[in-house]
């Protein structure tokens, strides 16, 4: 998994989709994104995430073809930064995800 503080909305592959249980309903649209990497078909769902002991719903784009350089998840600010305060201590090589009590 990937943290990305320049993405608003999580991402999942194709494969971590389907993995997951992730299926897509008849005649269901797909939606164009835009980035730097260019463009991707995708459907929005909703994931149940945990980090640490805290449980939450998380709001994700799962790509609905297979994009270079994204073989899990990027996680991207839309929840997960308003409710965790997040550390990234490059030297170390950790990422340190901290619950908001106000959150």
């Amino acid at each position: 998994m990937l943290v990305d503080s320049g993405a608003d909305l999580s991402v999942i592959s194709l494969k971590t989709g389907q993995e997951l249980g992730l299926a897509l309903a008849d005649a269901e649209q797909t939606l164009l994104a835009q980035g730097v990497g260019g463009t991707a078909n995708f459907v929005l769902r909703s994931l149940t995430m945990s980090i640490d002991e805290h449980v939450f719903n998380l709001p994700v784009a799962w790509l609905q073809e297979e994009v270079r350089h994204i073989e899990d998840m990027i996680m991207g600010r839309e929840v997960v930064f308003d409710k965790f305060n997040i550390e990234f201590r490059q030297a170390e090589e950790r990422i340190i995800f901290t619950w908001r009590e106000d959150a």
